[in-house]
């Protein structure tokens, strides 16, 4: 099966579900960025993470990493295999006296134990196809984050032409708003159809 390997972004506030995140991953080369959706807790975890903070008491993924550390148990890889109705499913390889183990788990709580374990994250080619945005070179060199957002619901841009609604995703992108530019990806294979 061909793979691409992924790079944890960072996560960004969710205009698609209140109270939730969006975790921001793209391929090594930075080509394409992958919006997922996730929630609050998994979101903690993950900034917690990535900021390299400590917790007065464990989190449910620092548990897990010191129970299978004790047990003598790695974590090899995480792998998103398959995307339905927006759902990321993604599988846990970890390795025990040997063997390997494959265990499901949601994609939200793979990375953070990704994180937790130095763990490579991968994908599918036709999953970076279908959920990633296409980043540009200059926007890829620019440092400065942006914190423009705008609120894409579907009924209100059904007027627009192609031409509008491909504008408007590549000033998302230009904003790193990738959670919008995906929505007017979708938007825009919706009028190709």
């Amino acid at each position: 099966m061909d793979r691409v390997k992924l790079k944890v972004l960072g996560l960004s506030y969710s205009m698609a579900q209140n109270g939730a995140y969006a975790l921001i991953l793209a391929d090594e080369q930075d080509i394409h960025r992958m919006p997922i959706v996730i929630g609050m807790p998994e979101a903690q975890s993950i900034a917690i993470q990535l900021e390299k903070l400590q917790t007065q008491r464990p989190l449910t993924h620092d548990l897990i990493k010191k129970l299978t550390d004790e047990l003598h148990v790695k974590l090899k890889e995480v792998m998103i295999y398959r995307l339905d109705a927006g759902i990321f499913y993604s599988e846990l390889l970890f390795e025990a006296s040997g063997e390997e183990i494959r265990i499901d788990s949601r994609t939200s709580d793979a990375v953070a134990l990704a994180l937790r374990y130095g763990s490579e994250l991968y994908t599918t080619p036709e999953i970076i196809q279908k959920a990633g945005v296409l980043v540009s070179q200059e926007i890829r060199e620019q440092q400065s984050i942006h914190n423009n957002v705008v609120n894409v619901e579907k009924n209100g841009f059904d007027d627009y032409s192609v031409q509008e609604l491909q504008k408007m995703m590549n000033e998302a992108i230009q904003k790193e708003d990738y959670e919008t530019a995906s929505k007017f990806r979708d938007l825009l294979k919706d009028k190709e159809k």
